[in-house]
């Protein structure tokens, strides 16, 4: 298991992020990446807008945490697409590894952003599609 100070030494430019707004979800999400599942994910423009999150760049190396803020995996940003949640695409949509449809993907999708509180059909995302750099571990 790998220090986030180490992570950061190793990645100087990452930033970090955390799949999900649970420790189940986290967990889960994170497991689909490892199988080789889920390769890409979204997130709310206006997540980023406030600070919550800093932005993707294409080619930049971040790291993905435990819920528990420990590293889990070093992930580069390969490719970002601007999208509203009623035009995402089944393509995007099976690319996060999630669901098997992209009704499938817009139900668990439009319950998230629900818990948000920022759930709109016409809401700004970004897509972004991913490469596993380095798997750090499961969670101590």
């Amino acid at each position: 298991m790998i220090t986030l100070r180490e992570a950061r030494l190793k990645f100087s430019d990452a930033e970090t992020y955390t799949f999900g707004d649970t420790e189940a979800l986290c967990n889960e999400l994170l497991a689909l990446v490892r199988s080789g599942a889920k390769r890409a994910t979204c997130g709310a423009i206006a997540d980023f807008e406030d600070g919550k999150e800093a932005m993707p760049v294409v080619g930049r190396t971040d790291i993905s945490l435990h819920w528990d803020g420990t590293p889990a995996l070093a992930t580069r940003t390969v490719e970002l697409r601007a999208t509203t949640w009623e035009t995402m695409t089944a393509e995007m949509a099976l690319a996060e590894g999630e669901d098997e449809t992209l009704q499938g993907w817009r139900t668990g999708h439009k319950r998230y952003f629900m818990r948000q509180g920022i759930f709109a059909p016409d809401m700004k995302l970004i897509w972004e599609r991913f490469e596993v750099i380095e798997d750090f571990g499961e969670a101590p």
